[in-house]
């Protein structure tokens, strides 16, 4: 299973925003994939 596939699952019952912002920075989940999962438009 995927970094997405996880965040999708988890977000957010197990894993929270920050926790997907910091996968971000690590390059493990790109910022339009969060956006995507959170459901939040790119500024």
């Amino acid at each position: 299973m995927s970094v997405y596939e996880l965040a999708q699952k988890y977000y957010p019952r197990l894993w929270d925003k920050p926790r997907l912002e910091a996968l971000v920075d690590a390059g493990r989940l790109t910022r339009a994939e969060l956006n995507e999962i959170t459901g939040e438009e790119e500024v």
